[in-house]
């Protein structure tokens, strides 16, 4: 089982990178928000926890995280590797994933200048109806205002503005680079890969494949 962990801040690329591993690859893309979605749709136990939690405000802990985490890698589909998109987001996280079984695991951090993520972040648009993410800078609707998967209007979400995509980086730094440290410092230096994200979709997806071979 092959393990990939995507680091990243937001508007990286981490998401657009991670689908192109799972096409090649076949590894299975995990998203812990998309977990914890699943189990408050579902009303599970978990999920219920989960519900009031948020409702209250407050941050889901890590124990829920790694517990959803742990039950999602039981699932057949992951046996032949799968993709971490922006977990671990703390040292914690990072030490109880290292305790999950995997046969390789490979650190890819998409480090990208400031600047460029703001920029990326305040083109970036989102279908209303279906969520998919478009970027007037790369990768445009093919008719303006309109989602080319349904036809839905395309938003800019309401957090995509200057003063907030700065806060948000600057939580991600400060949450983001003891876990660089701890990779580096378990001896990952073989393993853990940073590549300039500021380049083109696919002079990066290359990279990665040269980080995967």
């Amino acid at each position: 089982m092959v393990r990939v962990i995507l680091l990243g801040a937001p508007g990286a690329g981490k998401g657009t990178q991670a689908d192109a591993i799972e096409d090649k690859y076949g590894y299975k893309q995990i998203s812990t928000g998309d977990l914890i979605r699943a189990e408050v749709s579902a009303k599970t136990e978990i999920g219920l926890k989960v519900k009031a939690i948020m409702e209250k405000g407050e941050l889901v802990s890590d124990d829920i995280v790694i517990e959803l985490l742990k039950n999602r890698l039981k699932q057949d589909d992951t046996v032949g590797g799968y993709i971490m998109d922006g977990f671990p987001r703390n040292r914690h996280q990072a030490e109880e994933l290292s305790r999950m079984e995997a046969d390789r695991e490979v650190v890819i951090y998409l480090e990208v200048n400031e600047d460029v993520v703001i920029q990326r972040l305040l083109s970036r648009l989102t279908c209303s109806v279906c969520g998919a993410i478009f970027n007037l800078l790369s990768d445009t609707p093919k008719q303006a205002g309109k989602c080319d998967e349904c036809g839905g209007t395309l938003i800019q979400r309401a957090d995509d503005n200057e003063e907030t995509i700065r806060n948000r980086i600057r939580v991600y730094k400060e949450q983001t680079q003891p876990v660089i440290d701890y990779y580096l410092e378990k001896g990952h230096e073989g393993s853990f890969h940073q590549i300039d994200a500021s380049k083109p979709v696919d002079v990066i997806f290359a990279e990665i494949e040269g980080a995967l071979r």
